[in-house]
């Protein structure tokens, strides 16, 4: 590895040490096309351990064009930005935080690039549930950062939390649901017929990456959101037909 390619590396994870903040990074430690990007994004994965799976992000064409793109993008998920419970989730500490409400799966064998069959795509999938995504637009602009950048940074990624598994979800037209998310009584919604459908993300996420394995999670996009959130709140809600909503704080 040359000693730029190393330099990039602790740079980047040094910024995510300083999260919710973001510094100035310099433009030559920038990746400067997507290509770089995923590659920092990578090296970064490998130096600071403990993914436990990718989201996918911008799986709408509205989405994809606020930010140039002509596909979704990717970025990871970590075992320290879980939280077990949406209050808890809603607790840390975000610099401008959004709310997706998504569909997220867990594997229970591996998928490969070679094999993407829908009985492929189905049999891998041991769980299916409603989940938060928590983003932070911890950049102020964006633009200005870059989106080589953002992907190397786990675009916008800050938190996540599963909420109850549905079990007769294979019984669903998971490209028909429809979700919400209300915040201290103010509802948003949205259809996933209007984004990637969550069988479609992570048939396009195995594409992207070769392979998955047994236990990974993914977020396959947001069918509502982002919906920005000024914390603390006193309310918060995200539902999908057929699955149990979460919220906060929990019925007594």
């Amino acid at each position: 590895m040359d000693r730029n390619a190393e330099d990039q590396i602790e740079t980047f994870v040094a910024a995510r040490g300083l999260r919710p903040s973001w510094p100035e990074i310099a433009h030559g430690l920038r990746p400067q096309t997507i290509a770089e990007g995923y590659r920092l994004q990578n090296s970064i994965h490998d130096r600071i351990g403990g993914r436990v799976g990718y989201k996918v992000g911008s799986t709408s064409a509205a989405g994809q064009r606020v930010f140039g793109l002509q596909e979704p993008v990717y970025a990871g998920l970590f075992a320290a930005d879980r939280s077990a419970a949406l209050g808890q989730a809603l607790a840390r500490p975000y610099r401008s935080p959004s709310l997706e409400c998504e569909i997220a799966f867990v594997l229970s064998r591996d998928l490969d690039a070679a094999h993407l069959s829908k009985t492929d795509v189905a049999s891998a999938i041991g769980a299916c549930h409603i989940a938060c995504e928590i983003i932070d637009n911890r950049y102020g602009d964006p633009a200005a950062v870059g989106v080589p950048s953002l992907i190397a940074d786990d675009f916008f990624q800050a938190g996540f939390v599963l909420g109850p598994a549905n079990p007769d979800w294979r019984y669903q037209d998971l490209h028909r649901v429809r979700a919400s998310v209300t915040i201290n009584g103010q509802r948003f919604e949205g259809s996933a017929s209007d984004v990637l459908d969550a069988y479609a993300s992570l048939t396009w996420l195995v594409r992207k990456r070769g392979h998955l394995a047994p236990g990974e999670i993914v977020l396959t996009g947001a069918i509502v959101g982002p919906v920005s959130i000024a914390l603390p709140a006193k309310h918060v809600e995200l539902a999908v037909t057929g699955f149990v909503p979460m919220a906060f704080p929990t019925a007594s």
